[in-house]
């Protein structure tokens, strides 16, 4: 989180006389040709916030933004800055925290003033205009206006925010008289700064996020502005021609940020650190490197020193001393190293009375807090979080009455808390403890907070058994996050109060028991998270605004309500619960779905076509949301272990960017439809195991090119294995790509090496998997399928293959399990088998394979090497008993009888079915082939 608040300097004066009396103080009445140029300027405009309704009648000086000179009745200031931006505590929480996914260029788009085309000239007309603030409104993408350039008694002029793009016009360095100039935050490029050199009496220079990509010697211009006061040139993708400078001639300059861009040079600026009169400093995300130099002791006048977020090395330097002024101290991602106490003992003892705000998070930071760091008496913003900070946690912050923010998230801080650490701390908002080893936080039953938190990260800080009671007064919270908290207990009857403003609540891995509220619709929540308890009873109805929820792995039970309430719903987790009943065909007006988890329960039914329902739900511009199928915009659905029925669902074809599909363990039936690769183009994840798909695999499912894990097993599929399955270019690849790691959230189980394994979100993505076993399909393996380098696990067990084993099999270098068992396969093993170095899992029993066993250092590293081959009475050499020498021999043919050899394989129906039963499986395996060794 970046500082609360800069320090508010003032360095433009002039400021004060161009804020003249109202004109109607003196009688001073509106110049009629102004009020003519301001209304035409006014019938340009959408007004869609009616900011501009007092813009009627004869005097424009009462009109809202309008400000006339008490004598002369001239406008001379223009105030039309949209107040309506990103920018309060309410938004920060949404976009910092919540993570709404919400354009901050829409909320401007809603309440900003607009026209619908270029900027007319009418107020060329105000000749006396010294003051003009257009900022944050939408004109459209509309160039700077050149008119501008003829207000010649302009001297503050405030374009910032989206409210302009393109090049901006070097006319503007006809404006002599500016003093302010503020171009910062719009989609706008220079290319040249030379106009600069025409504003001698420039003050204040904003041009942060304006592209100077191409502006060649920025440096030296910049540098003859000798008048500036604040010179603000963040995010504009600046180079290291910052090096090229020798002398600083900005010498009345106290603001100086040069944040976020790409100096990559050394921090020892010499003409930097010699500047005495800086009070704010900002240097962060700009690739400095090195050791902080003694020199910036010399900076005696220095307030904010904000140099996070670089290549920086090494503690501050013991010259911080000098600094008796030093409010702000910003020094975050950095590898600063050493002693906490250390560091904050080379802090200027002179302004621990003014020290305000302390970010040092990730700044590798050790040991223990300062038992004094209570004397540190101003700080209202602390962040040490994510550090390796030890030990308790010091009763001095409990006397920081001024403290706001407090961030002491992950590090290995242990011991208890107790009241006596926020005795004092009547201020704070913001609470961050989670990622720490404390033990308990103990209170007193009735204990009454000093402080009404608005966030609150108390994750693993031992909270429970017993439900807090003290969060009952945190009637402001905004963000509470008490997951893993130990807390066994039932929801109190205040939660639905208390919390009902809340945006993101996080109760989860706890042993909260009980019922839900039975409707939740009247609450704020954003984000709920419920997920990993023992709640009880049936869903209830959702919060109106709620875009994440999550119930999963609880006990809740019965239908689904008809009507969630939910139109916002992005992400929903309903999974591992005992709910009931059909799929609601409310779900359909879901048409901000992203992510449905609905696993592991027991639904039931056909899911909801959703085919006509869009036609009844009109677009509307101003929201977001919007889309006019339900799954025009998921990527993750998982219906997996219920008892769905019904063919292939038919709304997935409007899925076209779902990337993963699980609808195994189901009832589905019916052929797999052929435009699985055309509507569902980016499908990375497939698994339709366990159902009663029939029917062939289709052609087109192997033009998936990003499908890299295709699961069919368990089916009635027939037919032969498509000779085009070389189309599936994601299994082709021998690295995995990494773009796949945000599609699925959560656990999936998979059938390879002989075995049901687990792989979480962050690793699914790296198993290149293909499954087509206990099915009924036909012919011969195809030699393309060795052309699927990628692939890892390939299981082709349980059908009525036939033929031979590729010879080419060996080139499936990165394979680790392979299982080709309970086919008709023949002939002998080919030789590049004990090629597969990787392999760890490989099964070729029951089928007529014949001759010796290929020797190779892998293959004989395998575990339970006879029953690799199991069932082929041709086979022989070692690891078998059978000397590949008495094949020959025409009364020990196969070691076996004709009609023993029928009954093997004739079991193999019968092994299929066991194939959720591994251990009895092996078992009857194990007997018959004891009795054909017998």
């Amino acid at each position: 989180m970046a500082a609360l608040s800069a320090l508010t300097t003032t360095v433009i004066t002039c400021l004060i006389l161009i804020t003249p009396a109202p004109a109607a103080a003196s009688g001073a009445s509106c110049v009629p040709s102004e009020r003519d140029a301001l209304a035409a300027f006014r019938a340009s405009l959408l007004d869609p916030a009616g900011r501009l309704a007092t813009w009627s009648g004869h005097s424009c000086c009462r009109w809202r933004g309008v400000h006339c000179d008490g004598s002369t009745g001239h406008v001379v200031k223009l105030d039309l800055r949209n107040d309506h931006t990103v920018h309060s505590d309410t938004d920060w929480i949404l976009f910092y925290e919540v993570r709404v996914d919400v354009d901050s260029s829409w909320v401007h788009s809603a309440l900003a003033l607009r026209n619908t085309g270029e900027m007319i000239s009418s107020l060329a007309a105000l000749h006396h205009l010294r003051y003009l603030d257009l900022s944050w409104n939408n004109f459209n993408d509309s160039s700077i206006p050149l008119f501008m350039a003829g207000l010649k008694n302009l001297r503050y002029l405030n374009l910032s925010g989206p409210s302009f793009s393109g090049r901006i016009p070097p006319q503007l360095g006809n404006l002599s008289n500016l003093q302010y100039l503020d171009l910062s935050s719009g989609p706008t490029i220079s290319s040249d700064l030379s106009w600069l050199l025409g504003l001698s009496s420039l003050r204040h220079l904003d041009m942060s996020w304006v592209d100077l990509t191409a502006v060649r010697d920025w440096v030296h211009t910049v540098n003859t502005l000798s008048s500036l006061k604040v010179l603000r040139l963040r995010g504009c993708k600046l180079e290291s021609a910052i090096s090229t400078l020798s002398h600083f001639n900005l010498t009345r300059l106290e603001v100086l940020d040069l944040s976020v861009n790409k100096f990559n040079a050394s921090i020892q600026q010499k003409w930097l650190w010699d500047h005495k009169g800086i009070r704010e400093l900002y240097l962060t995300e700009g690739h400095w490197f090195g050791s902080i130099p003694d020199a910036l002791g010399n900076m005696s006048a220095l307030q904010v020193m904000d140099l996070g977020h670089n290549n920086l090395m090494g503690t501050i330097p013991t010259t911080l001393q000098h600094l008796c002024d030093l409010q702000v101290v910003s020094l975050y991602d950095n590898y600063i190293d050493g002693d906490a106490t250390e560091f904050m003992e080379r802090l200027p003892r002179c302004s621990w009375n003014k020290l305000r705000e302390m970010d040092l998070h990730s700044t590798n930071l050790s040991g223990e807090l300062p038992v004094w760091i209570g004397k540190l008496s101003s700080l209202d913003f602390v962040d040490l979080s994510h550090n390796t900070l030890t030990g308790e946690l010091p009763v001095g912050f409990g006397a920081l009455r001024n403290m706001i923010y407090l961030n002491l998230g992950w590090n290995n801080f242990t011991g208890q808390i107790s009241e006596e650490h926020f005795s004092s701390l009547l201020n704070l908002k913001y609470l961050y403890l989670s990622g720490n080893s404390f033990k308990q936080m103990v209170f007193e039953e009735d204990w009454i907070p000093p402080f009404r938190l608005k966030v609150a990260h108390l994750r693993s800080c031992g909270l429970g058994p017993k439900f807090p009671s003290w969060l009952k007064w945190q009637t402001e919270i905004r963000v509470l996050d008490v997951s893993g908290t130990c807390i066994s207990d039932s929801l109190p009857v205040w939660f639905k109060t208390v919390f009902s403003q809340a945006y993101s609540l996080n109760l989860s891995d706890n042993q909260l028991c009980g019922t839900l509220p039975r409707t939740l619709e009247d609450m704020l929540a954003m984000v709920m998270d419920l997920g990993s308890n023992n709640l009880t009873g049936q869903v209830p109805r959702f919060p109106v605004n709620i875009t994440y929820f999550d119930l999963s792995n609880n006990s809740l039970s019965g239908p689904l309500p008809s009507d969630l309430g939910a139109p916002r719903l992005e992400e929903l987790r309903l999974y591992s619960n005992y709910i009931t009943g059909t799929i609601p065909a409310y779900f359909c007006q879901l048409r901000g779905l992203v992510s449905l988890y609905l696993s592991s329960n027991h639904l039931t039914g056909e899911f909801p076509q959703c085919s006509d329902n869009y036609k009844a739900l009109p677009p509307d511009d101003l929201d977001p949301f919007f889309s006019p199928y339900f799954g025009d915009r998921m990527s993750t659905i998982d219906l997996s272990n219920n008892s769905f029925t019904g063919p292939f669902p038919q709304f997935l074809e409007n899925t076209t960017y779902l990337r993963f599909l699980d609808l195994s363990h189901n009832n589905f039936s019916g052929k797999l439809p052929t435009w699985i690769a055309k509507r569902i183009p980016y499908l990375r994840f497939l698994r339709l195991r366990s159902n009663m798909f029939s029917g062939h695999i289709p052609e087109e499912l192997t033009n998936s090119f990003g499908l890299h894990y295709l699961d069919l097993a368990n089916n009635n599929i027939s037919g032969i294995i498509p000779q085009s399955l070389a189309g599936m270019k994601a299994m082709r690849r021998t690295t995995p790509d990494g773009n796949r790691g945000d599609v699925y959230e959560g656990s999936i189980s998979s059938f390879t090496k002989g075995q049901e394994l687990h792989y979480t979100f962050s690793n699914y993505n790296l198993v290149v998997l293909l499954d087509l076993s206990g099915n009924s399909l036909t012919g011969q393996i195809p030699e393309e399928i060795s052309l699927l380098l990628g692939l890892k696990s390939l299981n082709l067990s349980g059908n009525h293959l036939g033929g031979k084993i590729p010879n080419t099999i060996g080139d499936l270098k990165g394979l680790e399990s392979l299982d080709l068992s309970r086919n008709r396969l023949s002939g002998e093993i080919p030789s590049s088998l004990s090629e597969l170095t990787s392999l760890s899992w490989l099964n070729l029993s029951y089928n007529n394979l014949s001759g010796r066993i290929p020797s190779g250092h892998q293959l004989q590293t395998l575990n339970d090497q006879e029953y690799i081959y199991i069932g082929n009475p041709g086979l022989c050499g070692p690891p078998l008993r059978k000397n590949c020498a008495m094949r020959g021999r025409h009364d020990e043919v196969d070691d076996v009888s004709d009609d023993l050899a029928a009954l093997y394989l004739g079991l193999q129906d019968v092994l299929l079915k066991l194939d959720e039963l591994p251990h009895l499986k092996h078992v009857i395996i194990h007997d018959l082939y004891m009795l054909r060794m017998s």
